[in-house]
């Protein structure tokens, strides 16, 4: 997927991402904001740069664990779940870029990540913050399928971006 393929690109088209998800008046406040490889691992300058609190997953998952359990075992409900928590839980800030979600959705079937993507999109409803994903630009074998994705940008709630 090139940059030219994604609504909306720049930083000026995530920053109006993060407006339409953060102002209210949508019933769902989920995004998916791509980055190229070389913003791939500077999430949090992103996440500032956008105003935005940053949440590692992986790292919070880890830090979930119990003592002694050593397996990150990954359903869509569990994804769901945890990503209810994250958007639950007290924060500094009251929006969140959560970044390192490629991993997880990368274990899950296709039916489980349509599951969670389908989840994500269109019942995420009422949390008290915005979620704006952030995945891999070259990670588009994760992201929802092809008539998914367009419902997404079609919505103006997928953007790239690129500095």
């Amino acid at each position: 997927m090139t940059t030219e393929e994604v609504a909306g690109t720049g930083a000026a088209e995530a920053e109006a991402l993060v407006r339409r998800l953060t102002r209210g008046g949508l019933y769902v406040k989920t995004g998916l904001l791509l980055l190229p490889r070389l913003w791939v691992g500077r999430e949090k300058e992103v996440a500032a740069r956008l105003n935005l609190g940053h949440l590692d997953y992986q790292s919070w998952r880890v830090a979930q664990l119990r003592p002694g359990e050593r397996l990150l075992r990954y359903s869509a409900d569990r994804l769901i779940a945890e990503l209810d928590a994250i958007c639950t839980a007290r924060h500094e800030a009251q929006h969140l870029l959560v970044s390192n979600l490629d991993l997880p959705v990368a274990a899950l079937s296709g039916e489980e990540r349509r599951k969670f993507w389908t989840f994500l999109h269109s019942a995420f409803t009422k949390r008290p913050r915005a979620l704006l994903a952030a995945f891999p630009e070259a990670a588009e074998e994760l992201l929802p399928w092809d008539t998914d994705l367009a419902q997404w940008k079609d919505q103006g709630r997928v953007s790239t971006w690129n500095l």
